[in-house]
């Protein structure tokens, strides 16, 4: 049974983002890091499975139609930041299903959200990442609590937690971008739009 989704897209302070990506000709990492988070929200503004979409930062530069900026309420905890944020989801509709996304991920594809979000057979259930260890996606049906554990290792804690596995192939959402062979990997698949024009320094 497919539900209609809250989607939290988290994304830390860009000042901060990815130490590990080395970045040139494209104005520092910031502009990068944002133009990731903007192609990851525009393919999942288009999921017909997707209602809402929340972007939990404090960072300016996610004014978009559609989108609802909320307060990273984390204190520097991704989990509790993203805790905080479906809190004051289900308040506003307690019968929303609630997913959490990474924001790196700029070749993401539509149907690779639509087809994890309505994989649930379960009250909880992710989708690691490429290498199998960390978390690209976790979702959460109507009235169940989202309980996040991201981080290192978190696939494995996600699992232990009671969350299940989606098996599926969805290589677009597995494929997030930390070093510099996650964004030539990422580039094979196919960069979104504004990924494209920072990367070009425009």
């Amino acid at each position: 049974m497919s539900h209609t989704f809250a989607l939290l897209v988290p994304v830390k302070a860009l000042s901060l983002a990815k130490s590990r990506l080395a970045v040139s000709g494209a104005g520092g990492r910031e502009p990068l890091m944002r133009a990731f988070a903007l192609d990851a929200i525009t393919a999942a503004l288009r999921s017909p499975v997707v209602g809402q979409v929340h972007v939990v930062t404090d960072d300016p530069g996610f004014e978009v139609d559609g989108v609802r900026r909320l307060p990273d309420e984390g204190q520097g905890d991704l989990n509790r930041a993203l805790h905080h944020a479906a809190l004051r989801v289900r308040l506003a509709d307690p019968d929303v299903a609630v997913a959490a996304m990474c924001a790196d991920l700029p070749s993401l594809r539509t149907e690779d959200l639509t087809d994890a979000l309505s994989a649930g057979l379960t009250p909880r259930w992710f989708v690691a990442d490429a290498a199998g260890t960390g978390t690209t996606l976790l979702a959460a049906g109507p009235g169940v609590d989202l309980d996040p554990h991201f981080g290192a290792g978190s696939a494995r804690r996600h699992e232990d937690s009671g969350a299940a596995p989606v098996r599926a192939e969805l290589v677009s959402l597995r494929r997030d971008v930390d070093t510099e062979d996650d964004l030539a990997a990422a580039q094979a698949l196919g960069f979104g739009a504004h990924t494209v024009r920072a990367l070009a320094g425009t």
